[in-house]
């Protein structure tokens, strides 16, 4: 791996060949690209040692959907329950209103 004075000596060359400005997005771009390494090496370490294949991202994408739609339906139900207020006596608002007023 390289030491503290080779680092330096990239970053110093980066920074003369491309710039202030474009050294943030090429930066970005080699974070993604080391990233998109690793998670394929990573695949095929998985697919040497097990034989087997991690779950394609169309059933990743179906499990998301299906987690959301229950988040998504636990919320509106706790919201109905929430909008429903209730005095102090744990009774309905509305019908302690209608206690008030007789």
């Amino acid at each position: 791996m390289f030491g503290w004075g080779e680092m330096g000596l990239v970053i110093i060359l980066a920074l003369l060949l491309l710039g202030p400005d474009n050294m943030v997005d090429a930066a970005r771009k080699m974070g993604r690209l080391y990233a998109e390494y690793k998670k394929a090496r990573r695949r095929l370490e998985l697919e040497i040692l097990y034989g087997f294949s991690p779950p394609d991202e169309s059933i990743l994408q179906k499990v998301n959907e299906v987690r959301e739609k229950s988040i998504t339906e636990s919320v509106r139900k706790n919201i109905v329950e929430f909008e429903q207020p209730k005095d102090i006596n744990n009774r309905e608002s509305s019908s302690s209103e209608s206690e008030v007023k007789q």
